[in-house]
């Protein structure tokens, strides 16, 4: 991030309708741990799970945390991050990956692998009780995540009896980068990189995603990791390649 991106971004703090979201996010963190006796929080690494945690910690709520390591598409150093958020925030983590995550079915098998993130979620559901998912998901992200928590309130979804809750649901891309800046967050250094690439550090493209995403495809996911990890990304053409 450079000297006017965290110069805006210091500034973006000080606004009324910056501090106005933050404090709703709070009041949202709140309301979640009130109303469900186990919530999990499900940490991507990403700007936006990293903030709902970091806000988390702040309101003293000291809820289990979820990781999945995709294995051949899983961001560099990502997993490592946020282990090491973890031992900074003293968090109860739960870091897991699947078989499949780790070889060419990763890649090849319709979804890329998902089945393993919830697999492995759902036996932990069953071992701990959660009872509730805790998302970074954002309205400014997509229409699909806009929509999907409409509504008044504590933004929660209900679906056969599995529910989650997006506390951060209505906070701006801006609204993520001051919270980071003006609390010294560190962050993925994807981010920065990807900046480069793209019309700023907040620019709506730049996301931390698995290398090759199908719900990232068209924001270029796929062409972006050739940019930043050429390495990485051969090795993913090669198996898709030799599976065609």
């Amino acid at each position: 991030m450079d000297a006017l991106e965290r110069r805006r971004f210091e500034l973006h703090a000080k606004q009324r309708g910056y501090q106005r979201r933050i404090e709703q996010a709070r009041d949202y963190i709140q309301r979640t741990a009130d109303r469900f006796d186990s919530p999990c929080l499900h940490v991507s690494g990403g700007k936006d799970s990293l903030v709902l945690w970091r806000l988390a910690v702040e309101c003293g709520v000291g809820w289990s945390v979820y990781h999945f390591d995709n294995g051949l598409l899983n961001v560099p150093g990502v997993t490592e991050y946020v282990r090491d958020r973890a031992r900074e925030w003293d968090a109860d983590l739960y870091v897991r990956t699947s078989e499949a995550a780790n070889d060419e079915r990763m890649v090849t098998d319709e979804g890329h692998g998902y089945n393993g993130y919830w697999g492995q979620y759902y036996a932990l559901v069953g071992e701990h009780g959660w009872s509730c998912r805790v998302l970074g998901i954002r309205a400014a992200e997509s229409n699909q995540r806009r929509d999907r928590f409409a509504g008044e309130g504590l933004p929660v979804e209900a679906d056969d009896g599995d529910i989650a809750t997006a506390p951060i649901h209505q906070l701006t891309t801006a609204d993520v980068w001051a919270y980071i800046v003006d609390n010294e967050l560190p962050y993925h250094d994807i981010y920065d990189k990807q900046g480069d690439l793209y019309d700023g550090i907040d620019a709506r493209e730049n996301r931390l995603v698995t290398l090759y995403d199908s719900e990232f495809d068209s924001l270029g996911a796929r062409e972006i990791s050739q940019f930043i990890y050429p390495h990485e990304t051969n090795e993913l053409k090669e198996i898709e390649k030799d599976n065609s």
